[in-house]
């Protein structure tokens, strides 16, 4: 009766599963325990070392102030006159430092904070006690412990963190070398943190662990056999599909499963994607028919053009200034097969849906690197290409590599239909969002060729009278839905053509070199 009762059978999988998911987390816990618990000492030990991190990045001006107090002079109280001027500023400098020391005590959280002074090359020094008449040197012992982290952190001029015992207790150890904030200082800040509540913690979480696998194994037993198998028997259903599917292709049936739960979202969702399976073949076998067709034409000049030559050669009648015309055209050829390699191997690459960087860039740094590479094919052209920049740094998020593929698209197009002492103008904008224009005097586009340009294999009317295969502004544009952005032709009043890719904003990058110093 109790069994029967456990079916659930009022409720939909979704139901069932969220049940039983949450009474077996328990036993799932206990597995976790023996994974998860020798981990958790660490992670707590490296959250303790985190946060001493921090308190010492933010603690630069204490440590600045501290940096400056002269220690060496504390021992001069009990050799100098009582009330000499190196008495004096003994004392002043033992007032400073105890101050020093208790106020950085209480921002990082721990009394065990000592001065060590006069460190050599090899990391060994003195301790700088106030008010004390002589610096001991510096050995292990109850207050410090070990002293691997002091001769690190002065050898490499940075804070060293690590961890250690002090009389018998965890601590995290923190040496921070203060010639970062002193020019010249020899002295080492050495700060020790217990971390003893951690042990404590582990155990009682162990313990927790132990508790609810007990309980978990009893309920799992009741409740989730009768439940796995309503839900094997199903998914031995859709798994028969998907074998006939992968022996018999796309044109295999999936089982209908009308259950409005998980395992029914999975056999519609498998429905979707054998209609997909099929769209995607029709298109590659277009794809296929297209390339075959535009790389034939070029293949069969550049054929043409080597037999021609070749026939010259055996003729023994060459004639130089054919022959150069031949190859002059065949070099042509040559790099338009070079162009739509190029653009197709672009074009793999989105449709395998390759992920591109994200990160900041500066658009009118990119966009003087990109004109550069076109100053010899603009001057041969007679085309001036002019770049305008907003005062204030346009930053995107992008793709570095794909807003440079995206620009050189875009100013190859131009290049091509631009009349003779023309001028190209790339614009770039950092209101009201990162934008790249590119801007021409050409012929434009018409009216009903605006949306055709950005499809594959399309391509406009006017042409500049050159060759290509419409696939430029096409990889343009799934580069820039790839990175968030658009790529749009602009409607303008005058001539020629405008096309402005808009990206994602972002703050300029910025460093901290007090922070990084430490570590943080």
């Amino acid at each position: 009766m109790l069994l029967a009762r456990l079916r659930w059978s009022a409720f939909g999988l979704r139901g069932r599963i969220v049940g039983a998911v949450i009474v077996t987390t328990a036993i799932s816990l206990g597995v976790a325990a023996l994974v998860l618990l020798p981990q958790l000492e660490s992670s707590l030990k490296n959250a303790a070392q985190k946060t001493l991190t921090k308190e010492v990045a933010d603690a630069k001006v204490d440590l600045t102030s501290l940096a400056h107090i002269p220690y060496w002079l504390i021992p001069e109280a009990c050799v100098a006159p009582p009330h000499s001027t190196l008495a004096q500023q003994a004392n002043e400098a033992s007032t400073e430092l105890n101050r020093a020391i208790i106020d950085l005590g209480r921002r990082l959280g721990t009394s065990n904070v000592t001065l060590i002074g006069h460190v050599d090359g090899q990391g060994n020094g003195r301790v700088i006690v106030p008010g004390g008449c002589q610096s001991p040197q510096l050995t292990p012992g109850n207050e410090i412990g070990e002293l691997s982290d002091i001769q690190q952190a002065y050898q490499h001029g940075q804070p060293h963190l690590t961890f250690g015992n002090v009389a018998n207790q965890p601590v995290v150890r923190a040496a921070i070398p203060l010639n970062a904030y002193r020019h010249g200082s020899d002295a080492v800040l050495a700060v020790r943190k217990s971390i003893d509540e951690i042990q404590p913690s582990v155990q009682a979480v162990r313990r927790a662990f132990e508790i609810a696998a007990l309980v978990a194994i009893l309920l799992t037993m009741l409740l989730a056999i009768p439940l796995a198998g309503t839900l094997v028997s199903r998914l031995q259903r859709l798994r028969q599909a998907a074998l006939q599917l992968a022996i018999g292709g796309s044109v295999a049936a999936f089982p209908a499963d009308r259950a409005r739960d998980e395992v029914g979202d999975l056999a519609r969702s498998f429905a979707i994607m054998q209609r997909r399976l099929l769209q995607q073949e029709e298109a590659r076998r277009a794809f296929v028919a297209t390339a075959s067709h535009e790389l034939r034409t070029p293949l069969a000049s550049l054929e043409g053009m080597l037999e021609l030559l070749a026939e010259d050669f055996q003729a023994g009648d060459l004639d130089i200034d054919d022959a150069s015309a031949l190859l002059h055209r065949a070099r042509a050829q040559s790099r338009r097969l070079s162009r739509l390699a190029a653009d197709l191997l672009d074009l793999s690459r989105i449709d395998a849906e390759i992920s591109l960087r994200s990160e900041p860039i500066e658009l009118g740094e990119l966009g003087r690197a990109v004109l550069a590479e076109f100053e010899l094919a603009s001057a041969g052209r007679g085309v001036r290409v002019k770049l305008t920049e907003d005062r204030a740094p346009a930053w995107a998020l992008a793709d570095p590599g794909s807003v440079a593929r995206i620009l050189r698209i875009l100013l190859d197009n131009a290049l091509r239909v631009a009349p003779r002492d023309t001028e190209i103008r790339v614009e770039v904008r950092s209101r009201p969002e990162p934008t790249l224009i590119v801007s021409d005097q050409g012929p434009g586009v018409a009216q009903e060729e605006r949306a055709l340009i950005f499809e594959r294999f399309k391509r406009g009317s006017e042409t500049g009278g050159e060759a290509g295969f419409g696939l430029g502004l096409a990889i343009g544009r799934e580069l820039a839905q790839r990175m968030g952005g658009s790529l749009v032709l602009a409607d303008t009043d005058g001539p020629g053509a405008t096309f402005m890719l808009r990206l994602q904003p972002t703050e300029a990058p910025s460093t901290d070199p007090i922070a990084s110093a430490a570590g943080v």
